[in-house]
């Protein structure tokens, strides 16, 4: 009888049948870890840190899907690792964003504005390459619509219209008040297209939408001078919900159809080519929804790298490779450069795929706060710093924090962070009837003066490719109590020194941590010493030196 039907047996026996699910999961997690921590003595390797050279003359481009408006580790740590090749590198960095959208002038002005930009980064989109220069005639758009009242929004850039009560148009504008986006409705609300606008207010794209499942099924691109360039077809799978590109027409400047491609990947590589050039580029995929993309897009000047922020391994096994990164994990060998965040994935991913010496690791970097003045932490107070969404698994976090204040009444913990299970937050918060101590607070644009305010930081995600909210966190004195995930928090905190780790699902021991933290000043005092101190090894200067050794590597080994 193996241990899995003798947990189920042993407590299911006593009409605990929660508690036999959870330790049939610890126990799944023993073995896997088990068979990891085997892997990782086989092939673990460690990279000293090597000297700082400087970066060899060549385009640095990182291939995005798109940057979110509000976004969060994966676009924050491309950001600063751009930033940090840039300003202290010497080289000029451009963000690709291969998806089109008429909000990235937008989105990269509030960027800039919180100063995450960095001089020499720049943010394009792969189609910007066939609409030429803005127009010498920038166009003009209204608020006001005729026969329609709007409503303004709380953020004051959107804007929604009725006509006779009926909801019927929705606009956008940027920071400097030009229309971005304008969606059209019909009576069942349903969007029957949107126009989005350029800089210069001219119109760059026309999406028509599907009137059942509300997604595309035509897109029409537009150059600076109003002409179409492209119209792309798309159907929808009823199953997922998901588009696929059927058909692309090619546009002539007189608007007469001249080529058709039934590949989106083969307009892709076109506008890669365009945006390239024949400069020295090196390539860097942060994205697998850009991997399809890239995987065949081989030209002489350009150096590909793929960066993996994510664990590639499912569940508990390392020959188990995520679907998402298996195209690109299998053809690991036509690439010049796969990139690790911890040396525990790459050991777990050469325990599948053998020695690699095209497999280096980089850790994030974390940018070291200016000296403060001492921070009057709150006693009382616990945050997490997340996206709402399955990944982090928030609902522990609120549950542990139940236990937490039938022992210590006055404690709050603070949620930063949006997504997709903000209402059943909710829910759970009320049916558990934590309104008093717990709240979801949005996304935060000061997060340095929520780690400095706390007494302690949670990570309960059941997966993170390095984890960067326990480095940001350290970095501010903050302690963090985490679940000791397979990468990640165990390369940063050092349990009981740094921060506390616990076994992965083990509320209760959770919520004994954050106790052992609010009881004990003086302890919570020497984590969060000790946490700024730890990381220094995590420095932009470090993390640059890095970088230099692989880029010069790359460059060495020539371009033909």
């Amino acid at each position: 009888m193996n241990l899995r039907t003798l947990a189920k047996r042993g407590l299911a026996a006593t009409g605990t049948a929660g508690l036999a699910r959870s330790a049939v999961r610890r126990l799944r997690l023993l073995r896997g870890n088990a068979r990891r921590a085997q892997a990782l003595r086989r092939v673990t390797r460690d990279d000293t840190i090597p000297e700082l050279r400087p970066l060899p003359q060549a385009r640095y481009i990182f291939a995005v899907g798109a940057i979110p408006r509000r976004y969060a580790g994966r676009t924050a740590s491309v950001l600063t690792k751009a930033k940090l090749l840039a300003e202290q590198g010497g080289v000029q960095c451009e963000i690709l964003t291969m998806n089109y959208s008429a909000e990235l002038d937008d989105v990269a002005h509030e960027i800039d504005e919180r100063g995450a930009l960095g001089d020499g980064v720049r943010i394009i989109n792969l189609y910007d390459s066939l609409v030429g220069e803005p127009s010498k005639h920038p166009i003009t758009h209204p608020v006001d619509e005729p026969g329609m009242d709007y409503i303004k929004d709380a953020d004051g850039s959107v804007y929604r219209y009725f006509e006779n009560g009926v909801y019927r148009l929705y606009k956008r504008f940027d920071y400097a008040g030009r229309l971005i986006v304008r969606d059209w409705f019909n009576e069942n609300r349903g969007r029957t297209r949107r126009d989005e606008f350029g800089t210069d207010g001219h119109i760059r794209r026309t999406t028509y939408y599907d009137l059942h499942y509300n997604k595309p099924r035509q897109e029409i691109y537009y150059r600076s001078d109003d002409t179409a360039f492209m119209s792309k077809w798309l159907v929808v799978n009823p199953d997922d919900l998901t588009t696929q590109v059927e058909r692309i027409t090619m546009f002539d400047a007189d608007e007469r159809p001249v080529k058709v491609l039934h590949s989106h990947i083969e307009l892709i590589h076109e506008y890669l080519d365009r945006v390239i050039g024949d400069d020295h580029v090196f390539l860097s995929v942060e994205s697998r929804r850009t991997d399809p993309e890239v995987l065949d897009y081989r030209r002489p000047n350009v150096k590909r790298l793929y960066v993996l922020h994510n664990p590639h391994a499912s569940g508990y096994s390392v020959s188990k490779v995520r679907a998402t990164y298996r195209p690109m994990l299998d053809r690991h060998a036509q690439a010049d450069a796969i990139v690790f965040l911890t040396a525990a994935q790459r050991a777990d991913a050469e325990a599948h795929y053998g020695h690699q010496k095209n497999f280096f690791v980089i850790p994030h970097p974390v940018k070291l706060p200016a000296p403060a003045a001492p921070v009057e932490r709150d006693p009382e107070l616990v945050v997490v710093l997340a996206r709402l969404d399955q990944q982090k698994q928030l609902d522990h976090a609120i549950r542990a924090f139940a236990q937490v204040v039938k022992h210590r009444p006055k404690a709050r913990l603070e949620i930063y962070g949006r997504g997709p299970e903000e209402a059943a937050l909710r829910r759970l918060i009320g049916s558990l009837r934590l309104e008093k101590s717990v709240s979801l607070k949005g996304y935060t644009t000061d997060p340095s003066a929520v780690y400095r305010s706390a007494s302690a930081c949670l990570l309960t995600s059941a997966y993170e490719g390095f984890g960067l909210v326990v480095l940001e966190a350290a970095s501010y004195g903050c302690p963090v109590v985490s679940y000791d995930l397979s990468y990640g928090p165990s390369d940063i905190i050092e349990d009981g020194r740094t921060g506390f780790l616990v076994p992965e699902g083990d509320e209760r021991k959770l919520a004994e941590r954050t106790l052992d933290i609010l009881r004990d000043p003086a302890l919570r005092d020497r984590l969060s010493q000790a946490a700024e101190e730890s990381v220094h090894r995590f420095s932009p200067e470090s993390c640059l030196a890095r970088w230099s050794a692989l880029f010069n590597t790359l460059d060495a080994a020539g371009w033909s």
